[in-house]
């Protein structure tokens, strides 16, 4: 799979909206375990909302704002369009906007979008035959974490996120 490896890639996840550039904050934030893709996806709609319904948006704009590369934002919009998040357009003005206002989608919707129903299922520890039948020995503990942060990524919409932005740059 390559770029898009969902089992291997381990990173920060930005539960507020904050740029990739500021490493500072980096170590405020909880650390969780999704790849990289569902970290971009996260970018990439937050980018789009926080503009508003402006038109579309270049894929190379979003690049230079979060410091991403836009060969590999790409690969995420198109998961992201092909999921119905997203919508693009060829040509001059061309680029890529949401299909849904940023209060009627939330963190949850772009996560499964690009990691699909296991998103939150699979073993914490990496185990391939970690469940129920065979637990590792967090299982119990991440189940009940897992449940705490779906909900909080189901209950969050862009909006709210993009809100609490601006409060905070007050």
């Amino acid at each position: 799979m390559g770029l898009l490896d969902r089992n291997t890639v381990k990173f920060e996840i930005f539960v507020l909206y904050l740029p990739f550039r500021n490493p500072e904050c980096r170590n405020l934030i909880p650390k969780m375990l999704l790849t990289k893709s569902a970290e971009y996806g996260i970018s990439i709609v937050l980018h789009l909302a926080k503009i508003g319904e402006s038109g579309y948006v270049r894929i190379q704009d979003i690049s230079d704002e979060c410091g991403v590369s836009a060969i590999r934002l790409s690969k995420v919009a198109q998961i992201l369009t092909r999921e119905g998040l997203l919508e693009s357009y060829t040509g001059p003005n061309g680029g890529i906007r949401l299909t849904r206002p940023a209060n009627d989608i939330c963190l949850l919707d772009v996560v499964k979008a690009i990691e699909g129903e296991r998103a939150f299922t699979r073993c914490v520890l990496g185990w391939e035959n970690c469940g129920d039948e065979n637990p590792c020995a967090v299982h119990e503990h991440w189940r009940k974490a897992r449940e705490v942060i779906m909900n909080m990524f189901e209950d969050k919409t862009l909006r709210e996120l993009i809100d609490l932005d601006k409060i905070q740059e007050v």
